[in-house]
């Protein structure tokens, strides 16, 4: 396979297409996770040691909804965080294209 070398300018554009998949991604997959946290697992959102945190949960149904809402946390802050490294890449794509 014959390996392509990208100009400055397509290699901006594809940096662009990928943050949008990410994002279309991300927010896909958001549209399959629960987001509303019941009252009785607010305590555990935001737990840093997931982990350690998730061993002293019993209940098995709770375990799932916590790694769930987790995910879901996670895929918010993906989207947010792709959302300015794109705007960013659009600023240097648009300088590029006026060039």
């Amino acid at each position: 396979m014959a390996d392509t070398t990208m100009t400055p300018l397509q290699a901006r554009q594809a940096e662009v297409a990928q943050y949008e998949a990410n994002i279309a991604m991300y927010t896909a997959i958001l549209a399959t996770l629960p987001q509303e946290w019941p009252t009785r697992l607010l305590d555990y959102r935001g737990a840093t040691d997931k982990h350690a945190t998730i061993a002293t949960v019993h209940d098995m149904e709770d375990v799932n909804l916590l790694s769930q809402l987790w995910y879901a946390d996670q895929c918010y802050a993906a989207i947010r965080t792709e959302t300015v490294e794109m705007n960013k890449a659009k600023a240097i794509l648009t300088v590029l294209q006026s060039m």
